[in-house]
């Protein structure tokens, strides 16, 4: 039997991914974390979402006419074409058209990240959490403009029912089985965000070739030959 106070996993197949306001001005604002591991972090959840094939809508502006900088040429990059909401309200839930955007795709556990964690990402979060989403926020893929703002935040976030989590576990969340075949794909993303998990790869990538050699026994002796 289910216990209710535990979340339903998360799913690829009921996953939004929004990226909120990942601008280079509001960036280099914040001090919550390095800006060299924000960055690092935001794109691999980013590949991550691209490997699991989830929907994706931004905010921000990509001119870079305006104070708050240019969007992160990288999230483009990942997901070319990805729609843009601009907004005057705080949180982008409020934003014409975003919400709906959401709705409309009929998946109900929302992946948040970006700047700040305080303030977009809260506001964005409430909103949707009052419409019983379900949300996961991605802390080391996001950023406040100090500590305390961040300790704030994950508090006030925990308090309103947001999962807050960090973008390698959820990624394993979502892939759930490493004999799926995104697994590879996944590796390699761990691999290039995750120094120290550069051998697993190696012995992810021996294990396999192992593994399909003893599903194919001619290969095997061949390969000896």
């Amino acid at each position: 039997m289910s216990d209710p106070r535990i979340p339903a996993q998360l799913s690829a197949d009921n996953a939004f991914f929004l990226p909120i306001d990942y601008m280079h001005g509001l960036m280099s604002a914040c001090r919550s974390i390095d800006l060299l591991h924000l960055r690092n972090n935001a794109i691999a959840l980013a590949k991550v979402a691209r490997l699991f094939d989830l929907p994706c809508i931004g905010t921000g502006d990509r001119s870079g006419r305006t104070y708050l900088g240019a969007e992160m040429s990288e999230l483009e990059e990942i997901f070319p074409g990805m729609p843009f909401y601009n907004r005057s309200a705080v949180g982008a839930w409020e934003a014409p058209g975003y919400a709906d955007a959401v709705r409309a795709s009929g998946r109900r556990q929302l992946i948040m990240a970006g700047i700040t964690t305080e303030q977009c990402v809260t506001f964005t979060a409430r909103s949707a959490l009052a419409e019983g989403y379900q949300v996961f926020v991605v802390l080391d893929a996001s950023a406040s403009l100090d500590q305390r703002s961040e300790t704030a935040a994950v508090a006030r976030l925990t308090a309103m029912g947001a999962i807050v989590t960090t973008w390698s576990p959820l990624a394993a969340e979502l892939l759930c089985d490493f004999a799926r075949p995104q697994a590879a794909g996944l590796i390699k993303i761990y691999s290039e965000h995750q120094a120290n998990l550069r051998m697993v790869e190696d012995a992810f990538n021996v294990a396999t070739a192992a593994a399909r050699q003893d599903a194919n026994p001619d290969a095997r002796a061949s390969a000896y030959s």
